[in-house]
């Protein structure tokens, strides 16, 4: 337990005292309402702890008292405390922030808990608080959990530069690797406090000190939750400990809650830990230099799989069939049940080699991670996944990706419990080698450049796309390289898809309507926009598109439907791409007499692109990226009713063009529609924007030319400074930048009033749309200036 008196600090309260008196707790003119009160931790704690309980409102919750913060004597200082952010319902918006420099309610610096349902949505922000307008200038994902941990968190200054620690990690991104931003706003020491929108939460150990001590640094690698059954694999946590200077190595203890459940071994900065019982512990890594810096793994455990001996009449029941002698090497199993089956939260479906019972695969029922790609890929798509699934009365399994090889004859199992329900009126108590589910893989893959992906057909090459995938990215990549064409059976297909380092791909269905790839995948599942990684490399970072494309240059996607089936109604977090084109600056992506459907953020992309005669549906942002030329041709953009409201309204684009003068996302010949969402939600009329800005160093170049809209588009068009929505870069469209229209047209053809459009954007004169008149002139600067033209 941390005392104020065991360091050196400028101010510091950890209200051991049992009171709050160093604090002006709900200062005058907060609009906040909620309560505050000295407890201790928990039941029977020893510690004490500054509560505070949301109601109705949020805002300035706490300031330190002028006359408890004389010890510090200037601007230059770290403000710290531990948060234990709690779950309250009274807000949808679930900001916590401690504050530095604090000069009044909208004048202020701080680090930003932003904490929602799911730990998949949480991040940490470096934030500032400048006449009334917060800008969020650093946005690092991380997990945050409710009623669960505590959290430490830092705020750094040093003149004009600022800098945020989470748990003694400097809070960064991209554009600050380092975590530093310059602040010139305010100099003065001001003074610290609290600030939510409305979280209840409980806070200790609030200090402030010299600036040049850093936080120590405690950090393990992979998921705070951990579920296994007794006797599976251990598993090994990575722990990296420093001292305050930032450089020592320092020293940590680790210990188990329950030395039944789950034991520990520690070797250097590598801690394994081994499931040896059924039930839950507490595994807490602890500082040697701050006894106070904790970090947590909840491991949940169930019990030791045990071979089940039940027999069953699987004729019609099954698939693969059993004793099949050509099963598809990535193929899904499937169960059918009497009636729905219902699956539990503990036990596992395991796959055995048939000739030695060499366990081959091990697919749990929650929590389960795969890493997507081919045996052997040194960067695949880790994401975490739900192989198990209940579609009327069958059970669908996918084991993990290329688990199981050719030639090879394979039974599953699984363990009681896992599942519930009758097969022919007997009671499904598990299944094992005795019941005799077993198949024999095919002797051999396919050959050539042209392969066939069918779900139930007895002539194709592949159950699943991304195994038609993964035989491209083998095969023809490097030195390989040859176009491969993919095939798709009508059919619907439900799973993640990958593709790295191959070129000249096209997947081709057998029809728009009815060759559909989907799958719900959202930022609760699986955070951030996606990006490869080496197999087993920490925490996945595979993304929440439903295909992830990366170093993969003319990709074309023909004739079919790519669907995100995660609806924003849901509480947890619900950006949801179809895909994300993850592109360098010289790869192509087409799409022709495609669809792509989900609620937010539909597609996003890279690169450049074009999509021909296509259909693009949504209702957030749902056309986004940080490209440099996408081209939407003779195609349909319909913005769509909104599952978490209605009526609704929303917006179509939020560009982040990288040059200036990029033609970024270009709209020619097209149609904007409206349509009921995925439950039939209506659509408000005049209620859809065009776009709306990102603000950062990106440029919001759009352009409409030739363009269908219907009456769902608000005469405005551009939600510039509308809805807490900032102004466009360039905040005055040219010619060539920014947000523009030539030749607006309502549906049925009759030129549209633009007169009461935004005055941040621009309508264009005849010359000055000449550029984007035609597929040539918008990839023009294509490679450099070699120009492309892709052809239908």
């Amino acid at each position: 337990m941390f005392m104020c008196s065991s360091g050196s600090y400028w101010f510091c309260d950890d209200f051991q005292a049992g009171n709050a008196d160093k604090w002006d707790l709900i200062p005058s003119g907060s609009t906040a309402d909620g309560k505050f009160a000295v407890n201790a931790e928990s039941e029977g704690a020893n510690n004490s702890v500054l509560q505070y309980t949301a109601a109705a409102k949020g805002g300035v919750l706490a300031l330190v008292k002028s006359a408890s913060f004389t010890g510090v004597t200037s601007g230059d200082y770290y403000v710290e405390a531990r948060f234990k952010p709690q779950a309250n319902s009274t807000t949808s918006n679930k900001r916590l922030v401690l504050m530095g420099r604090y000069v009044d309610a909208n004048n202020w610096y701080g680090i930003l808990l932003n904490v929602q349902n799911s730990t998949g949505s949480t991040q940490v922000e470096l934030v500032k608080m400048i006449n009334g307008t917060l800008t969020r200038t650093i946005q690092m994902k991380q997990a945050i959990a409710m009623d669960s941990e505590w959290y430490t968190v830092r705020l750094e200054m040093i003149g004009s530069s600022v800098k945020g620690y989470f748990n003694g990690t400097p809070v960064s991104n991209a554009t600050y690797p380092d975590g530093k931003v310059t602040y010139t706003e305010l100099t003065a020491k001001g003074l610290t406090g609290i600030y939510t929108d409305n979280k209840s939460f409980q806070v200790d150990d609030i200090k402030a000190g010299d600036p040049s001590v850093k936080p120590v640094l405690l950090s393990i690698d992979g998921a705070s939750t951990w579920t296994a059954e007794a006797g599976d694999a251990a598993r090994t946590v990575n722990v990296t400990a420093l001292k305050s200077d930032g450089t020592t190595a320092d020293t940590y203890t680790v210990k188990s809650s329950d030395t039944s459940v789950v034991t520990v071994s520690q070797s250097g900065n590598v801690v394994t830990l081994k499931p040896v019982g059924a039930g839950s512990a507490a595994i807490t890594f602890t500082s040697g230099s701050d006894s106070a810096v904790t970090r947590t793994i909840t491991a949940t455990i169930g019990a030791q799989f045990v071979m089940p001996t039940a027999t069953y009449n699987l004729s019609g029941k099954v698939l693969p069939v059993a004793g099949d002698s050509a099963a598809y090497a990535d193929t899904p199993l499937q169960l059918t049940f009497d009636c729905p089956p219902v699956v539990g939260t503990n036990g596992s479906i395991r796959i055995f080699k048939k000739s030695d019972d060499t366990l081959v695969d091990t697919i749990k029922l929650t929590g389960e991670i795969d890493n997507i790609g081919y045996s052997g890929q040194t960067a695949v798509r880790s994401a975490y996944s739900n192989p198990v699934r209940v579609n009327g009365n069958t059970l669908t399994i996918n084991p993990h990706n290329s688990k199981l090889s050719y030639g090879t004859e394979y039974y599953v199992a699984i363990s009681n419990g896992a599942v519930t329900g009758t097969i022919n009126k007997v009671n499904f108590v598990g299944i094992g080698k005795t019941a005799n589910w077993s198949f024999k893989t095919k002797a051999a893959g396919p050959t050539g450049t042209t392969v066939t992906v069918d779900d139930d057909g007895s002539t194709a090459d592949f159950r699943t796309v991304q195994g038609a995938l993964n035989y491209a990215m083998q095969n023809y990549s490097g030195t390989a390289e040859a176009p491969v064409t993919i095939n798709v059976k009508n059919g619907t297909y439900e799973e993640l898809l990958y593709l790295r380092g191959k070129n000249n791909v096209t997947i081709k269905g057998e029809s728009r309507d009815g060759t559909i790839i989907q799958y719900k995948n959202y930022e609760g599942l699986n955070s951030g926009s996606g990006a490869s990684q080496a197999p087993g490399s920490g925490t996945p970072a595979g993304g929440r598109a439903v295909l992830l494309i990366e170093q993969a240059d003319l990709l074309t996607l023909d004739t079919l439907t790519l669907k995100n089936t995660m609806l924003r109604s849901t509480t947890v977090s619900s950006q949801a791409e179809t895909l994300y084109f993850n592109a360098r600056d010289t790869d192509r992506l087409i799409a022709k007499n495609a669809a792509f459907y989900s609620e937010q953020d539909t597609i996003q992309v890279k690169g450049y692109a074009w999509f021909y005669n296509t259909l693009i549906a949504g209702n957030v942002d749902f056309i986004w990226g940080a490209n440099r030329a996408a081209l939407f041709e003779n195609s349909e953009i319909r913005s769509v009713g909104d599952t978490a409201k209605s009526p609704s309204g929303n917006y179509v684009l939020q560009a982040r063009t990288v040059g200036a003068t990029d033609p970024g996302f270009v709209f020619l010949n097209s149609k904007l529609t409206q349509g009921v969402g995925p439950g039939g939600e209506p659509l408000a009329d005049k209620a859809t924007y065009l776009a709306r800005a990102a603000a950062g160093t990106w440029y919001d170049n759009i352009v409409f030319v030739n363009t269908k809209m219907d009456s769902h588009v608000n005469e405005v068009g551009w939600a510039a400074n509308l809805f807490s929505n900032p102004n466009p870069n360039p905040a005055a469209a040219s010619a060539t930048s920014g947000w523009r229209e030539y030749n607006s047209m309502d549906l049925a053809g009759n030129k549209l009033d633009t007169s009461k459009r935004s005055t941040t954007a621009k309508i264009l004169t005849d010359a000055e749309a000449a550029p984007y008149l035609s597929r040539d002139k918008v990839f023009s600067g294509y490679n450099s200036g070699a120009g492309w033209v892709p052809t239908p």
